[in-house]
């Protein structure tokens, strides 16, 4: 039973019923989403999309591969005879430097890496390459002309550390100390080797692989000359940065304003004489206080610097 004042209720007086039940309400629906969907891939081709950051892998690049393979040809051409001498020494030289020189960076580049700084990777600086790890004129063709003329190789490469992401001072000081270690632990490794292998004097170069030995000793020779010029305490090299956070405040700010000229500056200097005379004996002494063999240096260079007796 029912209670006759009820008012019946109609289902399409419901207004999403009566949508429903109009003609072509189906293909109406589809026809809107065929829309919305258009108009989204419309939206998505406008919208530029988010460029592709491409992440530098570290390793060993073809470059530095051939670098230690030309060294290394070299160095058997000098023990053998082989390849002539002068050619020999004057590519073991200069492949022998270029191949420290990335493993001076690379050891800057892994301890700021581990200090903290996390640019490092991004910019490419865990990949020994020696492309990465400089200016083209002030890493290499400035030092090589002063390797090639005057016989001393200046400080090369150069990684971009942010100190600001550095944990500490300490850091700071042991990323610029890690450079000049792989100089010292290359001079030790040689000058070892030279000492305790080779002969006591070289007298002549017809003696008995006298061309390797003197190589060898020259090579050494420069690794001290390198660890000592980049231990020097002046803005820009590392001697400087491995004291720069524990001076005063107003000492950093004119070491900031010096640093982009400290290499122009060590270059200049060396060209001076007596400053090239000091620094030549005192790296001459610690070598030859070794044990190298006598007349090594001399007859390296004579060997590396061949043009020098065509004038």
């Amino acid at each position: 039973m029912t209670d006759a004042g009820e008012d019946y209720l109609d289902p399409l007086d419901d207004p999403l019923q009566r949508l429903a039940a109009e003609g072509g309400w189906d293909e109406r629906a589809r026809a809107i989403e065929a829309d919305v969907a258009r108009q989204r891939r419309r939206a998505s081709r406008r919208m530029p999309r988010a460029p592709r950051v491409r992440r530098r892998q570290a390793g060993v690049s073809w470059l530095f591969v051939l670098l230690v393979a030309l060294s290394a040809a070299s160095g058997w051409g000098m023990w053998s005879g082989v390849v002539p001498d002068q050619a020999a020494v004057f590519v073991f030289i200069l492949t022998g430097w270029l191949v420290t020189l990335c493993l001076h960076e690379y050891a800057h580049a892994l301890v700021a890496h581990r200090g903290g700084d996390d640019t490092i990777e991004a910019k490419g600086y865990l990949r020994l390459n020696p492309l990465t790890y400089g200016h083209p004129v002030l890493t290499f063709l400035l030092p090589l002309f002063a390797l090639l003329t005057g016989g001393l190789p200046l400080p090369g490469g150069a990684v971009l550390v942010e100190s600001e992401r550095l944990r500490s001072r300490h850091r700071d000081a042991l990323v610029s100390m890690a450079g000049p270690a792989v100089n010292v632990v290359a001079a030790g490794l040689l000058l070892t080797t030279v000492a305790l292998l080779g002969p006591a004097g070289i007298y002549d170069l017809g003696e008995p692989h006298a061309v390797f030995w003197a190589g060898l000793t020259l090579l050494a020779y420069l690794q001290v000359a390198s660890a000592a010029l980049n231990l020097l305490p002046i803005p820009g090299l590392d001697g400087y940065g491995m004291i720069e956070h524990y001076l005063p405040s107003r000492i950093q700010a004119v070491g900031r304003k010096i640093r982009p000229f400290g290499l122009l500056v060590v270059f200049l200097l060396l060209y001076l004489p007596p400053v090239r005379q000091g620094f030549g004996d005192l790296t001459i002494w610690i070598t030859e206080s070794s044990g190298t063999p006598v007349n090594g240096i001399y007859y390296g260079y004579q060997l590396f610097q061949f043009w020098r007796g065509w004038f």
